[in-house]
């Protein structure tokens, strides 16, 4: 039962668990071509799925006349079309299985960082098959470490939100998984510095992981105040960037390993770097990752392109070839780690959560995002271009008079980052693209 007194999610049989889990960490005992075949293998069940039962995806291949047969291997995937965020954000279902009951999966809202958020489906199966691949990410940190890593304590600076619905769901569907992990201890990003360090100083984590910008401002806080506390052997970072300048700091002043994790609310696992060799090592058998140019093409070692990710394992939302945003090279070659999978180099990576601003603390994209939501405004995007001067460029909502947005953005402004700021707003026809397409709500311009 769940907490509600109503019946939870069914757990995940035993069977499955043992399949996902036994073997890992793959890349290490298989080949590349062993590793290969196991893809294409789920390759072809994921669009022999898509085509019988996902709307979206039956219509989509019956109007370029294909079927499931057409699509054998993983380079057979460039034959579908591309998901953009916008046809998820306008006809989600489309892409859930025909009659399904979202009450039966876990849903994780994206960040709505381009403001087209979205929500993704996920089934228990493939929450188990995307955890087990992470077993590689574990195996690859504990190369590093000293001693006995058979059980360990480690801490995260996280957000509430998918990360806690995930461990929830899993307490529920797979309670055999939490015997695997380290004890853990979660820290709200939003907890000043000094909390954060006496919080690790009680607990003296091996291991730390959290949000990139978190993690930056942790380190560049110590680094500053010469503050004391026990040092994890191994960090790593997701969900958003870390400075070069605040990993330096990191590797070369704390002499402390860095690894990225790169994930997302589409592919919660598609890649990791090992600390070995260069770049991230791609999960193609849970999420294939595909980089092409603006006529759709793949690229080649050398070349940038668009990433583009199908989830091999999820059948709740199903996605084929969907846009992150993201910009990315293959790498060519083996890696002297000795891992069989293929490797990508990110050329763009996310970008940082934090506004500095007068005051403790810094402030967080969220709380910026819900109070402009909170307007009714249709989309708006704030340039951060020194410590106390913003723009914010507003495209108002149909029926919204500018006049009365003027006043009202420029309170809601000066409340979240203080009256003494320079706030400019404008109201332009259209808003500033990234390199790669994205029209993001926050814009940081360093001086």
């Amino acid at each position: 039962m769940s907490g509600n007194g109503l019946p939870g999610p069914p757990r995940v049989e035993f069977r499955f668990l043992l399949s996902q889990v036994w073997g890992e960490p793959r890349d290490l005992k298989l080949s590349a071509e062993e590793m290969d075949a196991r893809r294409d293998e789920r390759v072809r069940a994921i669009v022999r799925f898509a085509y019988g039962s996902v709307p979206w995806y039956a219509r989509a291949m019956r109007e370029r006349g294909l079927v499931p047969a057409d699509v054998e291997v993983a380079a057979d995937l460039a034959r579908l079309p591309v998901v953009e965020h916008g046809d998820l954000s306008s006809d989600g279902k489309a892409f859930l299985p025909r009659d399904a009951d979202p009450e039966r999966f876990l849903a994780l809202p994206t960040s709505g960082s381009t403001m087209i958020p979205r929500t993704i489906y996920y089934d228990d199966e493939a929450l188990v098959a995307g955890w087990a691949v992470k077993l590689r990410e574990r195996a690859a940190r504990e190369w590093h470490m000293r001693g006995d890593t058979r059980r360990y304590r480690s801490a995260i600076l996280t957000l509430e939100g998918g990360p806690t619905r995930i461990r929830d769901r899993f307490r529920e569907t797979v309670p055999a998984v939490w015997k695997l992990a380290p004890e853990e201890l979660q820290i709200s990003v939003f907890e000043d510095c000094e909390q954060v360090i006496e919080e690790l100083r009680e607990w003296r984590p091996r291991f730390l992981a959290g949000y990139g910008s978190a993690i930056g401002r942790l380190f560049r806080y110590l680094a500053a105040t010469g503050a004391d506390m026990p040092l994890p052997e191994v960090v790593s970072f997701g969900s958003d960037s870390l400075a070069t300048e605040e990993r330096r700091i990191v590797e070369e002043e704390f002499g402390i390993p860095v690894l990225g994790i790169y994930g997302s609310t589409e592919a919660m696992a598609i890649g990791f770097e090992c600390g070995r060799g260069e770049g991230y090592h791609v999960h193609d058998d849970v999420t294939v990752v595909r980089i092409v140019d603006a006529a759709g093409r793949a690229v080649t070692p050398g070349e940038s392109g668009s990433v583009l990710v199908s989830n091999l394992v999820n059948r709740g939302t199903v996605l084929l070839n969907a846009r992150l945003g993201d910009i990315a090279t293959p790498i060519e070659g083996p890696c002297p780690c000795g891992r069989s999978l293929p490797r990508i180099r990110l050329l763009e990576g996310r970008h940082a959560a934090w506004i500095e601003r007068e005051g403790p603390l810094p402030l967080h994209q969220y709380h910026l995002f819900r109070r402009l939501k909170s307007l009714g405004i249709s989309r708006w995007q704030v340039v951060h271009s020194s410590p106390s001067d913003f723009l914010v460029r507003i495209i108002p909502a149909v029926g919204q008079e500018r006049e009365r947005l003027d006043p009202a953005v420029r309170a809601a402004m000066a409340d979240l980052v203080g009256p003494g700021a320079g706030i400019t707003v404008e109201f332009p026809a259209d808003l500033e693209r990234s390199p790669n397409g994205k029209v993001l709500t926050y814009i940081r311009r360093d001086p």
